[in-house]
């Protein structure tokens, strides 16, 4: 990147700016290299506007070091990184193979009747600032996930749950595929611990990343479920039944017992449920989001071998009820989680100039978008002092086109920088 063009921008920046501490527009020109494709020039080159517009709103010094193909280059900035507000692009050019695109941030409210030409992301995880890609209104982008088997970690207080190891991860595949942004498979037959790391969310990350590319998953999700015992209980009289129950604590043998059959039981009034949540990547296994939800019930909560918990027999108590609004909780923290990374898929298949994409129509592809392509460094797995997986470097190689979609694949062709391979990643652009 050439310093003067940069420092001409940061220098529109300062005198666009508003002055002061109420300021509420900025403009800022960014500039990005052409080599790898315009798509992938014009992300570069707005996160570089923005970046500028970072540095003249807020005040404190970071440094920034980046890895390119000439070595190691250093910089600073002014952070942090992003300022909130409406951004629309104002003018783009280029010129000696670079791209320069000026940004307009519009931090305070949006003007009655503002047309911004860059649509907002309509969801709330999209206003909060993150990179989910920002979509104009009818479009859709189902990012694949794949939610695998939960584990009983106490199986003797499971009493009444039925199958739960098995229908949990179906009701959240289901329930998950009923938002806008994601596409989720039952793999309730998968599980990605040993029995005895059940509680180390941490070995479950190179299964992961192998489920994740044998089934064509962008996220796996996994968990247990850590408790579901019993709180309380209390006296309850019954009447015409069997002082043998396995719930009786204690049997009335007064006046008329005989007659009345009555008799008074031990029996549970209040019950616990909570689950562990983890959610993976699926092209490099980091573990990416850790939940724990939980909840109390009261009332009809006693387990029961006749009346065992199904996802369509969750309404049928008070127990049951609370279970299916943490399950309601983890499906919207989960699609939020997912939705604010970008849509990504895998090229399946590289012929010549054209190359063939693992999602389609279903996924909300059309013909005409434009994907950045990316391609994973062999064996540079990063891992934490700790040895927690964190990601695997990329490399991008340009973009590409759709020309063809079909309901599971899309074909397109590559626009300059480097051929794709199968194996490589293709990913939506925050911005259109």
């Amino acid at each position: 990147m050439r310093t003067t063009p940069h420092l001409l921008g940061l220098l529109l920046a300062l005198l666009l700016g508003v002055s002061g501490a109420n300021a509420e527009v900025y403009q800022a020109e960014g500039m990005a290299s052409l080599e790898g494709g315009r798509t992938a020039a014009r992300e570069q080159a707005i996160d570089d506007a923005l970046a500028q517009i970072a540095v003249s709103h807020r005040g404190r010094l970071v440094g920034v070091s980046e890895l390119g193909p000439e070595g190691l280059a250093e910089s600073s900035l002014l952070g942090p990184r992003r300022v909130p507000g409406r951004m629309s692009v104002i003018s783009e050019r280029e010129g000696e193979q670079l791209l320069y695109v000026t940004v307009s941030l519009d931090t305070g409210q949006a003007s009655p009747g503002a047309s911004p030409r860059i649509t907002v992301p309509d969801t709330q995880a999209g206003q909060n600032g993150c990179a989910g890609a920002s979509l104009p209104p009818g479009r859709f982008l189902k990012r694949r996930a794949l939610t695998s088997f939960f584990a009983l970690k106490h199986p003797q207080q499971s009493s009444g749950l039925g199958e739960i190891s098995y229908w949990l991860p179906g009701e959240l595949a289901r329930r998950l595929s009923l938002q806008s942004n994601v596409s989720a498979m039952d793999g309730g037959r998968y599980t990605l611990f040993a029995p005895e790391v059940l509680d180390d969310p941490l070995s479950g990350q190179d299964s992961a990343r192998k489920l994740g590319a044998r089934e064509g998953a962008q996220f796996i999700v996994a968990g247990q479920v850590v408790e579901s015992r019993i709180n309380r209980q209390a006296p309850r009289v019954s009447l015409f039944g069997p002082a043998d129950s396995p719930e009786a604590g204690i049997t009335y043998n007064g006046p008329f017992a005989g007659f009345l059959g009555a008799s008074v039981r031990v029996a549970p009034v209040a019950r616990e449920f909570a689950m562990d949540m983890w959610l993976y990547d699926g092209f490099t296994g980091a573990l990416l989001a850790r939940e724990r939800l939980s909840g109390e019930a009261s009332g009809d909560v006693a387990p029961s071998s006749a009346r065992s918990l199904t996802p369509y027999a969750l309404a049928d108590s008070d127990y049951g009820r609370m279970i299916d609004g943490l399950i309601d909780q983890a499906v919207e923290r989960l699609s939020v989680n997912m939705g604010c990374l970008p849509f990504t898929t895998r090229v399946v298949r590289a012929q010549g100039g054209k190359v063939y994409l693992g999602a389609g129509a279903v996924d909300g592809l059309a013909v005409g978008d434009r994907l950045l392509v990316y391609r994973q460094q062999p064996d540079t797995q990063i891992r934490s002092a700790s040895g927690e997986a964190l990601g695997v470097p990329e490399v991008l190689l340009g973009d590409i086109s759709i020309t063809q979609v079909q309901p599971r694949f899309a074909l397109g062709i590559m626009n300059g920088g480097r051929q794709a391979q199968t194996g490589d990643l293709a990913r939506f652009p925050r911005r259109l």
